[in-house]
């Protein structure tokens, strides 16, 4: 699997509603997919465009520009007959999921799953658009906070490394 995400409505408190996108859910792919899934295909609506989206898992989201408004959102429901995952995206772990993306009165709410020294990995806010920018959101802008995002991972990841190898020299010396 790669790159899966979660989307779907955050609401009061941190508590969310949400669907699995399994494939290709980094932001420069799902963030314009959601801008036009709410500003072309939704009429601006982001009720009903969150509607859409808890409507089934996905497999993957994606705009295809210049194809129009019937053609731009291509959708690929994956099958499920479970209703939507719910849970406190601050106490939630993020599993293996790399990325979040909320909506939340009128703002999307992006939160990035990023291992901690011990422990599962947890979800950290990342970023956040108010919902009337995201048609004229610059791909550069997203690009950048992805490339921050796997950035921090990584060097979440590499620091876990390090910590495990010092509590195990720890161990080590301790026991001699």
């Amino acid at each position: 699997m790669g790159l899966r995400a979660l989307v779907g409505t955050e609401g009061a408190g941190g508590f969310y509603q949400a669907r699995h996108v399994q494939h290709d859910a980094c932001p420069t792919m799902v963030v314009p997919a959601l801008s036009a899934l709410v500003h072309e295909l939704s009429g601006h609506n982001v009720q009903a465009a969150v509607d859409e989206l808890l409507r089934s898992d996905w497999s993957r989201l994606y705009a295809l520009p210049g194809t129009g408004i019937a053609g731009h959102l291509v959708g690929v429901p994956s099958p499920a007959d479970g209703e939507p995952l719910r849970g406190h995206i601050t106490t939630e772990n993020a599993g293996d999921r790399e990325w979040a993306y909320l909506f939340g009165g009128h703002r999307l709410h992006v939160y990035l799953g990023v291992f901690p020294e011990v422990g599962p990995k947890r979800w950290r806010p990342w970023a956040c658009w108010s919902v009337h920018e995201l048609p004229s959101l610059r791909l550069d802008e997203v690009l950048t906070v992805q490339k921050a995002g796997y950035s921090t991972q990584w060097r979440a990841a590499d620091y876990r490394q390090h910590m495990a190898a010092v509590r195990e020299h720890i161990k080590e010396v301790a026991a001699r």
